[in-house]
């Protein structure tokens, strides 16, 4: 009589998947043993590192200084400031559309602090 294959699939990780003590106590810094042995599923990995958080104020600070890093590479003179042509050609696209809005000062530029003062008052 034949067994299904999802039985012989289930006893096969049931066995493979048993960690001798040793195995686990062998695993150089820095590697999680996992006790599975194989191409797809080796039995030693680097350990990843902590998730993030991605919600709240987590995600907001993330946004924000992924906003600053990449408002400062369209700022190829490093003065601190943007005109519409860069934050266009920095692919600043929110910035660039709404440019008139956030130069509140009229002065054909706008600061990190100025895109941060409007994306607050937008919430």
């Amino acid at each position: 009589m034949k067994k299904p294959l999802y039985l012989m699939i289930f006893a096969l990780c049931a066995t493979a998947g048993m960690a001798q003590a040793s195995d686990v106590a062998a695993a150089p810094a820095g590697v999680v043993k996992h006790g599975v042995e194989g191409p797809f599923f080796p039995a030693a990995r680097p350990a990843t590192a902590t998730p993030v958080a991605s919600t709240g104020d987590a995600l907001q600070a993330q946004a924000m200084a992924r906003l600053k890093t990449n408002f400062d590479a369209a700022d190829v003179a490093k003065s601190g400031s943007l005109t519409q042509q860069q934050a266009q050609k920095g692919r600043l696209g929110y910035v660039a559309d709404n440019f008139s809005k956030i130069d509140v000062n009229k002065t054909g530029k706008v600061t990190f602090d100025d895109v941060k003062h409007y994306l607050q008052s937008q919430q």
